[in-house]
């Protein structure tokens, strides 16, 4: 009695599981929806009432029923890239809602040209309503799967086989993905950490789990690149897949956008940021006797060493021996600390001004002229010291200096001065081992994040 009892209530709680999920995507989907009426909304009264071809009536009439096709198309190609029936993080969905978005402006021309309605829809409108639309669908799904979390709906059961302390901070902690971790061996998900295990046991128990469970994820063996984007491959003569991996900082034409888009970018932006290195050049000078900017030679591409620049944040060299032998005798403990980091917990010979520079990272800003130059990139590797080349081991330099380094990258956004020199390197080679435009495009917004939230900043 008691063991049906315990069945019926583990039936009841899969089938209220279930019914949150169903309840969190259709909710997903109707605000969906009302992102796509509103970019509707907003672009037609930008557009109409510039050209003034229509009323402010006319135009919501326009966005209610005269753009059926706009919300059939869009959600349609989202549910054929998975958005609706997969989970991933945010940032690879943002990444499939622009790539559906793209598609979704090839399929609407072509049905306005079929219908013969291109008339109804100024080019100018198509442009500006996916802008619009690429901005507010990842914004108001993110907030929204966050709500739907913490309440309780947007949550997936997963059992953790193994134990993997990055694995449980990145995955169970991500409320966008949703996964919860649990020890109910009822659930219908297993996550398998395949490190440390030989080929036949994770084989085994890959099969044991497959067969009971409605879905088993694993980390692959080789985890120093990324395989969500590569190409894979049926082998059905051998029963197996074939994985496909391109260097692609190896592809002439992706490095020769790659050099233009920086240099433009770097071109576009000197203008607004010449007023703010003036401000900070005032400041540097008036705080404490020395240059404004600081030279320091650096690693570039190809081990060749170059001039990096930054805005001063230290006293000067002499003031500098001086302040740290004294704090280094009070401070012991900061000399293994320097080992392990390559830097001062509470660095005596940083200026006032300097803290404030380095909090906020406007000391890099200074860089922007190496980008001009052509020594730099705004997102790659950190420019390794001189001096640190050996410490960098062979293989490492091999991969690492084979790239131009980065005012930001992959380890300034992990943690910045919180990670050790291995750590830096670690995330560096697999910056380099899978370098894409999007990938430095993330870079970019999550340095924006991690500046205003002065995370690992000293």
């Amino acid at each position: 009695m008691y063991l049906k009892i315990l069945a019926n209530e583990k039936k009841e709680l899969t089938m209220t599981q279930k019914m949150k999920e169903y309840i969190s995507k259709i909710i997903l989907l109707i605000f969906d929806i009302i992102s796509i009426f509103i970019s509707l909304l907003i672009t037609s009264f930008i557009v109409f009432n510039t050209e003034i071809t229509n009323t402010v009536n006319d135009n919501v009439n326009f966005c209610t029923f005269s753009s059926l096709p706009f919300y059939l198309i869009i959600l349609s190609v989202f549910l054929y890239n998975g958005i609706y029936t997969q989970r991933f993080d945010f940032w690879e969905e943002t990444r499939k809602v622009l790539k559906s978005l793209a598609l979704s402006i090839l399929l609407l021309f072509s049905y306005h040209s079929i219908t013969n309605t291109t008339q109804d829809y100024p080019l100018i409108f198509i442009v500006l309503v996916f802008i619009i639309i690429a901005i507010t669908i990842p914004t108001i799904k993110n907030i929204i799967k966050h709500k739907l979390f913490a309440l309780g709906y947007w949550k997936k059961y997963v059992r953790l086989l193994g134990e993997n302390c990055y694995l449980e901070e990145e995955v169970f902690n991500n409320p966008y993905l949703g996964y919860e971790k649990t020890n109910n061996e009822e659930t219908n998900i297993v996550f398998i950490d395949s490190h440390n295990k030989n080929q036949e046991d994770l084989k085994k128990q890959l099969e044991k789990e497959i067969q009971s469970k409605h879905t088993v994820m694993f980390l692959p063996v080789v985890n120093n690149y990324q395989f969500s984007n590569r190409d894979i491959y049926e082998l059905s003569n051998t029963r197996t897949n074939l994985f496909i991996l391109h260097n692609k900082l190896r592809s002439n034409y992706r490095m020769i956008i790659n050099n233009i888009y920086n240099y433009l970018c770097a071109v576009l932006m000197l203008p607004f940021l010449l007023s703010i290195i003036g401000i900070i050049a005032i400041v540097i000078k008036s705080d404490s006797k020395g240059p404004v900017f600081f030279k320091q030679k650096r690693l570039g591409k190809n081990g060749k060493s170059f001039m990096v620049y930054k805005f001063r944040t230290m006293y000067s060299p002499e003031q500098q021996v001086e302040l740290l032998d004294k704090y280094l005798q009070e401070h012991p403990e900061e000399i293994k600390n320097y080992e392990i980091y390559c830097k001062y917990e509470n660095d005596p010979r940083v200026t006032k001004v300097g803290k404030k520079l380095r909090s906020t990272s406007l000391d890099e800003l200074a860089q922007i002229f190496n980008v001009l130059k052509g020594d730099m990139n705004f997102i790659g590797p950190r420019p390794y010291l001189v001096t640190e080349k050996e410490k960098m081991g062979q293989e490492n330099k091999e991969i690492i200096l084979k790239t131009k380094p980065g005012i930001t990258g992959l380890w300034q956004v992990s943690g910045r001065n919180e990670l050790t020199f291995e750590e830096r390197m670690d995330l560096d080679r697999w910056y380099i081992q899978n370098w894409s435009l999007w990938k430095d495009f993330v870079i970019f917004m999550k340095t924006i994040s991690v500046v205003l939230h002065k995370v690992g900043a000293k």
